[in-house]
C-alpha cells in the first residue's frame, strides 16, 4: 500500500486542466474522424482500391502458395498463416488487369481466423483520407469491379474504388455470407 505524505496536496486546478486537455484531445480526434472518410488504399495493377481500415489484419511479402485444383477462377492458391490455411485471390486475374512486366506482390490478409482471405496486391497499403466532396458517382466507374463498390473517391492520384470485400468474397467463393 502506498503511503501518502500528510503535507502532500493536490492542486484541483491542475487536475481539472489535465482532464480538460484529455477531453479536448478526444473531441478533436472524434471531429477528425467525422469529417474524413478514412480507408486503407492499395493498388492491383492499374486499379486503385480501398477497404475499411479494420478489414485488413496484416500485410506480408508473398508467402509460398499451394495450388488448389478445381479452385474458382482468381483463386491463386492457399497460404499458411499462423497455422491456418487461407485462400488467396488474385483480382488481376479475375478482372483482366494483369501486368505486362514483373511487379512486386504482397499479400493483404483480410479478416482473422477461419474467416481470413488473402488478396494479392502490387503496392503496400497506405491510409487514405477523403472528404465528402471527394466522392464521385459509381456510374462514372466503368471497370467491372465497380459492381463490388460501396463508393468511389477522387484525389490527385486518380479514382479510388471502395470495395465491399464481404460481397466480393462471397461472389468469388460462391459461398453463403458470413460476417467477417
Amino acid at each position: 500500500m502506498a503511503k501518502t505524505e500528510p503535507n502532500q496536496t493536490v492542486d484541483i486546478n491542475v487536475l481539472k486542466a489535465q482532464v480538460d486537455a484529455e477531453i479536448a484531445a478526444r473531441l478533436l480526434i472524434e471531429a477528425d474522424s467525422a469529417r474524413f472518410i478514412q480507408r486503407r488504399g492499395f493498388r492491383i495493377a492499374d486499379l486503385r482500391l480501398l477497404m475499411l481500415l479494420e478489414a485488413a489484419s496484416e500485410v506480408l511479402e508473398m508467402p509460398p502458395l499451394f495450388r488448389l485444383p478445381g479452385a474458382p477462377t482468381g483463386v491463386k492458391g492457399l497460404a499458411n498463416r499462423h497455422g491456418r490455411v487461407i485462400p488467396v485471390i488474385d483480382l488481376s486475374v479475375l478482372y483482366g488487369t494483369q501486368q505486362d512486366h514483373a511487379v512486386n506482390e504482397w499479400l493483404l490478409v483480410c479478416g482473422r481466423g477461419d474467416e481470413a482471405v488473402g488478396i494479392v496486391i502490387n503496392s503496400l497499403p497506405e491510409r487514405k483520407r477523403f472528404v465528402q466532396g471527394d466522392e464521385i458517382g459509381l456510374s462514372a466507374i466503368t471497370h467491372p469491379i465497380a459492381s463490388y463498390a460501396k463508393a468511389a473517391y477522387k484525389d490527385r492520384q486518380g479514382t479510388w474504388i471502395d470495395l465491399d470485400t464481404e460481397k466480393l468474397f462471397v461472389e468469388v467463393f460462391h459461398a453463403e455470407h458470413s460476417s467477417i
